[in-house]
């Protein structure tokens, strides 16, 4: 059964609504099943890409799926290592030796 004839809250383009499996209502293109997507250019938080979806959608597809962060995202650059002591010169006390 479809309702039909309603705008997308969204993006304003003209949807339906099929009743899924489990009850719910499902916005589709009308006259067909296929399932409405906005088609509104946003840009990913995460990593900066233009992809197309609805003003709430914060991140890209493929970063959604990754958990938020870029798929291909560069490692984390290494941290920068300690600068080496010099050795004392007065090797005599060595606190290493018994009785400590």
């Amino acid at each position: 059964m479809s309702h039909g004839g309603r705008a997308c809250r969204d993006c304003g383009a003209e949807i339906a609504f099929i009743e899924g499996r489990n009850g719910r209502w499902i916005p589709v293109t009308p006259g067909t099943e296929d399932r409405h997507r906005c088609e509104l250019d946003q840009v990913c938080e995460s990593c900066e890409k233009t992809f197309q979806g609805a003003n709430w959608m914060k991140v890209c597809p493929e970063c959604y799926r990754s958990g938020g962060k870029p798929p291909k995202a560069p490692p984390a650059a290494p941290s920068p290592s300690r600068t080496k002591e010099p050795l004392q010169d007065d090797m005599s006390f060595d606190d290493d030796a018994p009785p400590f």
